[in-house]
């Protein structure tokens, strides 16, 4: 009995320590803002469904769950793209975009979006996060290589988005 007690306080902790995280993550990566409650509860519905959730003190725990919000999130995003299919155009749920007062964020979020899904992910999980290249390769089952070059080249396509975004703004202030 004293096992289940502290099973449920770590996870507690655990939960506590990265429910905001992980919020933020499922709502940057997600294209439908109705649905955020339900992929971040789902999210930990799996993770508790997981041999994983009997220690989540566990190194891996932490990466373990956002691979779990990953898929969640890819799966959700499929299932739109094939409702969207059938309903047809004048049905279709669409992403909102956020509403911005200063240039920068708004050119960063514009330069994110030239970025696939994965390009996205792979640097929330890098800069944002904080993690590894090895932790990311094992979240996004990539090697630790790729996720080098990946990331890389994802970071070089964002500073030249940026880089043109900052000229024209100079230039149609000149």
């Amino acid at each position: 009995m004293e096992q289940s007690g502290s099973n449920d306080d770590a996870f507690r902790r655990f939960y506590d320590a990265t429910a905001a995280a992980i919020r933020a993550y499922v709502l940057r990566h997600c294209s439908d803002r109705d649905s955020v409650d339900d992929l971040f509860q789902i999210t930990y519905a799996k993770f508790l469904a997981s041999p994983m959730a009997k220690t989540p003190d566990a190194p891996g725990a932490r990466a373990y769950l956002y691979r779990i919000a990953s898929n969640v999130i890819a799966d959700h995003g499929r299932g739109l793209q094939k409702r969207n299919r059938l309903e047809g155009p004048e049905r279709q749920v669409t992403a909102t975009r956020p509403i911005a007062d200063i240039a920068d964020i708004l050119a960063l979020r514009e330069g994110l979006r030239t970025l696939s899904k994965r390009e996205q992910q792979m640097l929330w999980l890098l800069y944002a996060e904080g993690f590894s290249h090895k932790e990311v390769a094992r979240i996004m089952s990539l090697n630790r290589r790729s996720v080098r070059v990946l990331a890389f080249r994802a970071r070089r396509k964002l500073s030249k988005y940026l880089t043109r975004s900052d000229r024209t703004a100079k230039g149609a202030s000149s």
